[in-house]
């Protein structure tokens, strides 16, 4: 599918009228390697179906369960941050099977790109929440804990974009943040490209490959 708007408010209004059941809600996962977009596709997906039934969802990312920078510290683990290995991914399982239950309600964490930490986020699941967005790297990875996605998640889409042009959005981001672009290219390769290459090695299979549209 290319992720035109009018594909993606389509595919939301799709997602709005399957028939679940009243007692679970319904769950989208959207992967990817860094700098894909994911998180904008993620954003613009909740946007749509907000849209269309307010407060019908919420995006719950993966990068909220990045592990506190002090444990990465003290693990020899700072420089990199971002692999697989550098998340909570047992309570990231935990928390989205959790909210599967329409009974469910309360907070999620974030990632915040200030402080570079997790936080809790100003939105919350609620009883009008229908469905939940989630997204990151590992959710097609093909072990443990990772792998209990396959059946927490009612699909994963794989957001397929070139690796040059995700290595350009991420400089782009990492830039904006406030780091030089010397800085940017240096964690590039010390880091996001070797996530880069274990996630497009280590993935199982999609439930539907998306990507964006090419420029006019």
């Amino acid at each position: 599918m290319i992720l035109t708007n009018d594909a993606i408010i389509k595919a939301a209004l799709s997602w709005l009228s399957r028939k679940n059941s009243p007692n679970r809600r319904l769950i989208l996962g959207i992967a990817g390697i860094a700098g894909s977009g994911k998180s904008t596709l993620a954003q613009r997906f909740v946007d749509a179906l907000n849209e269309a039934a307010p407060a019908s969802a919420v995006m719950i990312p993966m990068d909220g369960f990045h592990l506190p920078n002090s444990d990465l510290e003290a693990r020899g683990w700072k420089l990199r941050k971002g692999a697989h290995f550098t998340y909570n991914a047992d309570a990231y399982v935990e928390l989205l099977n959790h909210y599967r239950s329409r009974s469910a309600i309360g907070s999620y964490p974030i990632y915040c790109r200030k402080v570079h930490e997790p936080v809790t986020s100003p939105e919350a699941v609620t009883q009008s929440t229908q469905v939940i967005v989630t997204e990151g790297q590992y959710l097609l990875r093909p072990d443990k804990p990772w792998v209990a996605l396959a059946d927490v998640l009612d699909e994963c889409w794989w957001l397929d974009v070139t690796i040059e042009k995700a290595r350009r959005w991420l400089m782009k981001r990492d830039t904006s943040v406030g780091r030089s672009a010397e800085e940017a290219k240096a964690k590039y390769l010390r880091n996001d490209q070797l996530n880069t290459h274990y996630v497009l090695a280590e993935r199982r299979n999609s439930d539907r490959i998306v990507s964006w549209p090419e420029p006019t």
